[in-house]
């Protein structure tokens, strides 16, 4: 029996390379495609992209975006692109495939990740605990299952910023392909996010080599020529061909609004100008179950800074990378400040951007896990934060359960439709955090580290279950119920009336929805116009029930008649 396990282990470690790719791609589908088109489209922005790609699906235009048949300037095309492609493939423009290349880009990342920290630092050990970091973190989670731009950007600037750190690690006559790749990543993250697609990777690669002592590297004409021809191959096609389409209009919306005037004038941040200390509790609750481990990694981390300042009378020390961990950490640390500072200071703020900093926050994570795991490092603040972790989760579930059998009254009615969750979720808080502290008590640290990782795919197969449709029966299943309805004869037009939410409805039609979304004198005469009925024509309308009740009086809406009232809207026909 000793000889069998001594075989299995001899090949275990001769191909763990392929052992690994099988295990991140087994984890992959668990936490990022399973169940991934089991709840409806969540609005807004999710809603907003998934339309402007049916759009471009369905137009074949693939230069303009558009939204609701009418140009939309603002954002670059290649989420759309993705999403157009996994259309074509599929052969359907479901929801299970409109979230598919966003889940196949959260993908991307986790093996990207492995694959730069494994050959950085010469370990698969510390690649494969940083691609679970990343992976099970909540905010990552969170985001790889809705359709929106931030993950697509977060990809490739993550991999454009890679690949100019792998230089430093790559033989003399590799160097420049890591370069080249570095730029066709970073054309990729324009095209994703915009103008931002260069400025991030190009921050924290200038910062990262100053701090090396090496930015002549990033100048060598071997390197930054090609590397500049194949951004524009990449980059400029698009942006030319949109320009020649719609000229200043185009510049205005995309360039100076889009870019320049909402990072710099909080009036034009659309309501998104917040604290500059907005993104830290965001990150530090988006990096969950990491959360404690990585508090007492920083603390850990300034104590000994100032410890070292004190020995070398200089700040000099901090910037030491004479060691590849040393080069690792202050690659990381760099990566995510500046990044952080970069966004803090803008002033349009909002969650989704936090998203960028994950990789790094993944390479340092990793690298006290990593510790703690293969070299038995970091043994008692490891140990600590983690009973800290489980105390709390155990108290959460059983608050949980207190507070699901014991609700306040008004909250009744929506305590009963989260039942199943809750019954799921208080347990699993309970259990996983019991079995981690059985692993802190055995002294097993792979299994501990195991117990962090599956906690978290227990919380997203109950959340991809009971949480993400339970939001949208809050309005947004009705929305779209209510679309393909009024959908069901070509000549028919769709009115909403009265609510914020523009563009929450998908469009099944091959025309625009009229949305009338403030409720005043002039919009009451509008509505008044464009519900005149028509020859062989219906037309539908969307409204809140409160409003209707309101308004019906009055006689708005004499002569409709009611199609469905659902709990939040009601349909009305014409």
């Amino acid at each position: 029996m000793e000889q069998f396990y001594l075989k299995i282990k001899t090949l275990c470690q001769k191909y763990s390379t392929f052992l690994n790719i099988i295990i991140l791609a087994l984890f992959c589908y668990l936490f990022l495609f399973h169940n991934l088109g089991v709840y409806p489209l969540i609005d807004v922005d999710e809603t907003r992209y998934v339309n402007m790609s049916r759009d471009m699906f369905f137009l074949k235009d693939y230069v303009t975006p558009y939204l609701n048949f009418e140009n939309f300037l603002e954002k670059p095309p290649l989420y759309f692109w993705l999403n157009v492609i996994a259309y074509h493939i599929f052969n359907d423009t479901s929801v299970f495939v409109s979230r598919f290349a966003n889940a196949l880009l959260g993908a991307f990342s986790v093996f990207f990740t492995y694959f730069f920290a494994s050959k950085t630092m010469q370990a698969k050990s510390y690649g494969l605990i940083c691609a679970f970091v990343l992976l099970t973190s909540g905010w990552f989670l969170i985001l790889s299952h809705i359709a929106i731009l931030d993950m697509g950007f977060m990809a490739f600037s993550m991999a454009a910023i890679y690949c100019a750190i792998l230089s430093e690690f790559s033989k003399e006559q590799n160097k420049k392909y890591c370069w080249y790749f570095a730029y066709f990543f970073m054309a990729l993250s324009v095209l994703a996010k915009g103008l931002i697609g260069i400025i991030i990777p190009a921050m924290v690669v200038f910062l990262c080599f100053l701090a090396f002592r090496k930015v002549k590297e990033l100048f060598k004409p071997i390197n930054i020529i090609p590397g500049i021809i194949i951004f524009l191959l990449v980059a400029a096609p698009w942006h030319i061909l949109v320009y020649k389409a719609h000229g200043m209009a185009w510049f205005n919306d995309y360039i100076v609004k889009h870019h320049f005037a909402r990072f710099i004038d909080s009036s034009m941040g659309l309501g998104r100008k917040q604290p500059f200390l907005f993104y830290v509790p965001i990150v530090l609750m988006g990096i969950m179950p990491w959360t404690v481990s990585f508090i007492s990694q920083i603390l850990r981390g300034i104590k000994s800074a100032f410890k070292n300042y004190k020995a070398a009378k200089s700040i000099k020390v901090w910037f030491t990378s004479d060691t590849n961990d040393k080069k690792i950490i202050l690659f990381a640390v760099i990566y995510a400040l500046s990044t952080l500072i970069f966004f803090s200071v803008s002033s349009s703020k909002l969650p989704t951007y936090a998203l960028t900093l994950f990789p790094a926050l993944a390479l340092i994570i990793g690298y006290f896990w990593w510790g703690y795991v293969c070299y038995d490092k970091y043994t008692k603040n490891i140990k600590i934060s983690s009973l800290i972790t489980f105390v709390i989760l155990i108290l959460a579930g059983i608050l949980g359960a207190v507070f699901f059998y014991y609700p306040p009254q008004a909250l009744g009615e929506h305590i009963n439709q989260m039942s199943a969750f809750y019954n799921y979720i208080c347990i699993w808080f309970i259990v996983m955090p019991l079995i981690g502290c059985l692993c802190l008590i055995a002294r097993n640290h792979a299994l501990l580290f195991i117990s962090h990782v599956f906690l978290m795919l227990g919380v997203m197969l109950i959340s991809t279950v009971y949480i993400f449709p339970m939001i949208t029966n809050y309005g947004q299943n009705e929305l779209e119920s209510f679309s393909k309805m009024a959908a069901s004869e070509t000549s028919n037009e769709l009115v909403t009336f009265g609510f914020a939410r523009k563009y929450s409805l998908m469009n099944d039609f091959d025309k625009k929805i009229i949305y009338i979304t403030t409720v005043n004198n002039e919009n009451i005469e509008k509505f008044k116009q464009v519900t005149k009925p028509k020859k062989d024509q219906k037309i539908y309308v969307i409204v809140e029930n409160d409003l209707y009740e309101t308004f019906k009086p009055i006689g708005l809406f004499d002569n409709f008649n009611t199609v469905e009232k659902a709990k939040r809207y009601i349909l009305l026909v014409k």
